[in-house]
């Protein structure tokens, strides 16, 4: 996977990379219109973050009872309970360009590290945003915290990073090879390295906590908030952080644990095929962001799930 030049693509012929585009896309939007949010955010709340923590309704405003320790715990739980919502799920589309964000000559040391550096990218946008929300008073936080401006966030925030990765798919395949052309050489060698995509992805990821609408995590919000201290935040935030790509770093370390050797021999071997799994994947997550929070959930188009009385 390549944000600005990819040469591999050209092994696939247009046709074949415009019906893996829809079929992706359609398959994005599919699960998009029958996602049962009631079903995920109340696992998330109930069964992950209600055994680590308690009532986080309740926890929201008992800083001065549970003090500055828990809420690294409160963090923690937050990020792992928002694992597969609807705000979080797409972290896994990111997995396979993850895997793939190798070289010729990758190792598992290099696959490591391009780990290290998407984990370092989503700590460091959720401590940027936990400062932020740490010089919220009370009352400022409560105001941030109200439905309608948490799900416009949501609206705007996670709109903009499905069409960052449907870009980012589509660029992959090839299909403006003659704009990417024409940016500097520096600027495609520098978005052509692995630990560039990695990064990219983490910075990506990380924002994924700023529109996050999840119940749990507002909670969690206000909880940090109360300690009027902007270091305090970026730490319990950077926990949170963490809670959310646990999973997916575990995943991503089993892969490479089992499969590291495989996967850069295959890279090595067939290029084509580690493009066309990574924008592939990309492509379903864009297409699914778009459509549920640009569309299903602002404007209720495409709610089939609802519309066949299943939730």
């Amino acid at each position: 996977m390549n944000l600005i030049h990819l040469n591999n693509s050209s092994n696939l012929s247009k046709r074949f990379k415009i019906s893996l585009t829809f079929i992706a896309i359609f398959i994005g939007v599919t699960i998009a219109g029958f996602w049962d949010y009631h079903v995920v955010d109340g696992f998330g709340s109930e069964i992950v973050a209600g055994n680590m923590v308690g009532d986080t309704s309740k926890l929201a405003g008992a800083f001065l009872e549970k003090g500055l320790s828990f809420g690294i715990l409160f963090g923690f739980a937050a990020g792992l309970a928002a694992t597969f919502t609807a705000c979080n799920c797409v972290i896994f589309a990111m997995l396979p360009g993850l895997a793939c964000s190798t070289d010729k000559s990758s190792t598992r040391k290099n696959a490591l590290i391009a780990l290290g550096v998407f984990s370092l990218g989503v700590l460091f946008v959720t401590s940027l945003y936990g400062l932020y929300t740490g010089f919220m008073s009370s009352s400022e936080i409560n105001l941030y915290n109200e439905r309608g401006v948490r799900l416009t966030q949501a609206y705007v925030i996670f709109t903009a990073l499905g069409l960052l990765m449907l870009s980012w798919g589509l660029i992959s395949f090839g299909f403006f090879n003659g704009i990417v052309s024409k940016l500097p050489l520096k600027i495609r060698t520098f978005f052509s390295m692995p630990v560039t995509k990695a990064g990219v992805m983490g910075i990506m990821v990380g924002l994924f906590s700023v529109g996050r609408p999840f119940p749990v995590f507002r909670d969690f919000l206000t909880y940090a908030a109360s300690a009027d201290n902007p270091l305090y935040g970026a730490l319990v935030m950077s926990v949170q952080g963490i809670g959310q790509i646990l999973i997916m770093v575990v995943l991503f370390v089993v892969v490479i644990a089992l499969f590291g050797k495989r996967l850069a021999k295959w890279s090595q071997n067939k290029p084509h095929q580690t493009v066309i799994l990574s924008a592939f994947s990309l492509l379903i997550g864009g297409a699914y962001f778009i459509f549920y929070w640009g569309f299903a959930v602002p404007y209720g188009i495409g709610r089939w799930g609802e519309w066949f009385g299943w939730y």
